[in-house]
């Protein structure tokens, strides 16, 4: 294992990106106390770590066009997986016992984050369009005072 691992391009926690964790220590309580954690390299690596209600961990990865999932109580196999992934090593994916996901899962999936990224910038439209209303009511206001 590398020192220093490969940055990811991004880390995310759900709310947004974050800086990526560079040390076991970091990813140790990011994996502790963040209930979604993904990160991603370019457009086709991507690995998701999700707290469930019970307790558990869910993991998916992608690579390619092939997504794969693993469930999981033990949050140090959680952290060690995400560390040998962004350490870009290989014992992530040749340890654990990964399962396909089914391609319905995946569209659902891809599908939400689609409609999540409409939404978000949706609701970025309609504060802009609340500027734009006290504009043009302003300018009503001083074309009407001629």
């Amino acid at each position: 294992m590398s020192a220093d691992p490969p940055e990811p391009t991004r880390a995310d926690l759900g709310a947004g990106p974050v800086p990526p964790p560079t040390t076991r220590a970091a990813l140790t309580d990011l994996v502790e106390h963040c209930a979604h954690l993904t990160l991603e390299r370019g457009a086709h690596q991507r690995i998701r770590a999700r707290l469930l209600p019970d307790g558990g961990y869910e993991l998916e990865y992608r690579a390619d066009e092939a997504d794969f999932q693993l469930y999981t109580p033990d949050p140090i196999l959680v952290r060690d997986i995400l560390w040998s992934w962004l350490d870009g090593t290989n014992w992530w994916r040749r340890t654990p016992a990964w399962f396909p996901l089914d391609p319905a899962v995946a569209e659902l999936t891809a599908l939400r984050g689609e409609l999540t990224d409409f939404l978000n910038e949706f609701a970025a439209l309609g504060e802009w369009g609340t500027t734009l209303d006290a504009a043009l009511a302003r300018a009503d206001e001083l074309l009407s005072g001629e």
